[in-house]
């Protein structure tokens, strides 16, 4: 299963720690003024060799002053090293998070052509009143495969139809098929875009979306997002800056294909790559009255 990276960032080895540092230099320290003195076996006559090794010890032992310059400069390099990890904003429980995708996140590709021909016919064959959007979902699935595209992407679908037809189990029954995560927000209960884009501070708590949360969870990068009942969201305002938020409106700005590289997500403020690859699902009712 191919994979690609999860977020633009740098991830630096997690043994380097500042103990393992400081003891890094200090033995690099002793190391380098080790070389410089004379052979042991050059000591006076009456010199035994312990003292010997004791006066070596002593000349290459480092000093308090040795030990603040390497403690200072070990601080200055994780600085250094957090602020080009492109994660300085993060809290240090949210770094180590998402260091465990430093190798990237898997994506569910389709194999054949044949097998997106069998996907789409059992789909078609379980819910045949769905026919539009099983039949949008059939071309994305033998596009993916013509074209070489290293995982399935699937473009944003707007279920419109009247309440009790299936169009919510139809999208967690595509998930199903294609073997990917699926995750439900309900607009009706969440807090406006929060829910779909997370939330970032100044807004009580920060919190990572639902995408992002479904493929840190899962590892996989194009999960099913299913926005139920999407034309009864509601408008949240912002105590801080008088922002408005809607999944209509903000969720909505990163299904366009201009937008879906540059996907990022409210609490990360940053680049997620990942997040243009899960596809969006859109059930209403009355959505286009």
């Amino acid at each position: 299963m191919p994979r690609i990276p999860f977020i633009e960032a740098r991830f630096f080895s997690p043994e380097d720690t500042t103990y393992t540092l400081e003891k890094r230099f200090l033995q690099h320290l002793r190391d380098l003024r080790s070389r410089k003195l004379p052979d042991i076996s050059a000591g006076a006559e009456d010199e035994d060799s312990s003292e010997r090794a004791a006066r070596r010890r002593h000349s290459i032992s480092p000093s308090e002053q040795d030990r603040a310059r390497i403690k200072r400069r070990v601080d200055l390099l994780l600085e250094g090293r957090k602020a080009a990890s492109g994660m300085g904003h993060l809290s240090r429980e949210h770094r180590e998070r998402l260091s465990v995708f430093r190798d990237g996140v898997r994506l569910v590709a389709i194999a054949t052509e044949h097998q997106a021909d069998e996907l789409a016919a059992e789909l078609h064959g379980e819910m045949p009143w769905m026919a539009p959007a099983t039949e949008a979902v059939w071309h994305a699935m033998r596009r993916s495969v013509r074209e070489g595209w290293p995982g399935l992407r699937l473009p944003p679908i707007l279920l419109d139809g009247p309440p009790g037809i299936g169009k919510s189990h139809w999208a967690r029954r595509l998930g199903q098929m294609l073997t990917v995560p699926t995750a439900v927000v309900e607009a009706t209960s969440e807090n406006a875009s929060f829910g779909v884009v997370g939330s970032q501070r100044g807004w009580g708590s920060a919190y990572p979306g639902r995408v992002l949360e479904t493929i840190l969870q899962a590892g996989v990068a194009n999960p099913i997002l299913v926005v139920d009942e999407v034309e009864k969201a509601g408008k949240a305002t912002s105590n801080i800056q008088g922002a408005r938020h809607c999944p209509r409106t903000n969720g909505g700005q990163k299904l366009a294909p201009g937008q879906a590289a540059q996907n990022h997500d409210a609490r990360q403020k940053g680049p997620v790559p990942a997040l243009a690859h899960a596809a969006h699902v859109l059930p209403g009712s009355g959505w286009t009255r």
